[in-house]
């Protein structure tokens, strides 16, 4: 494992729990506002952001990760470190659009709030559709200015330096 001079090596937990307060917050509006749509859904949509926290996210990302082991900035790195084997660094990026699997965490919440106001429908009617959009904003500021900028993967990360996409794409043709 190559040595972080760009970053910070480990994590310290005061930049780990914001996240976790903030991915809480985010986990458990959207379980609420697609259980509150229909209980069955909800309950495997539930069901599929524990397998995806615990099985897609660490085998897509994780593995490959200069953190693999230790404290991220998430602190899934030690969790991944327990459960899987460590890959290759240099594939890091080339997993990322497999991460489309993990979009319907966010889009099925977001589809059903904007469904619902169009529709004139409110099924939340104290706001926590907005204050779930508000929490995702929130935790994203979060990890982009404070944790993004101190990370060892950031030259290489497409969610810090969306370039880095094209440059893959690039290097490949």
């Amino acid at each position: 494992m190559e040595n972080c001079e760009q970053g910070l090596d480990v994590f310290p937990w005061l930049r780990i729990l914001p996240r976790w307060i903030f991915g809480a917050a985010e986990i458990g509006l959207a379980v609420y506002l697609v259980i509150t749509f229909h209980l069955d859904i909800g309950l495997v949509y539930c069901a599929y952001w524990v397998f995806s926290l615990l099985v897609l996210l660490p085998l897509l990302r994780c593995t490959k990760c200069y953190y693999h082991g230790k404290r991220c900035s998430s602190g899934w790195g030690i969790y991944s470190g327990f459960i899987f084997p460590q890959g290759e660094q240099v594939y890091f990026q080339a997993g990322y659009g497999f991460t489309i699997l993990l979009w319907p965490l966010r889009l099925a919440p977001i589809g059903l709030g904007l469904l619902n106001l169009m529709d004139g429908v409110v099924f939340n009617p104290d706001g926590l559709f907005g204050i779930y959009i508000a929490v995702i904003i929130i935790h994203r500021l979060y990890y982009r200015l404070i944790s993004c900028p101190a990370c060892c993967q950031k030259e290489t990360c497409p969610v810090y330096n969306s370039a880095v996409l094209g440059k893959q794409k690039s290097a490949r043709q």
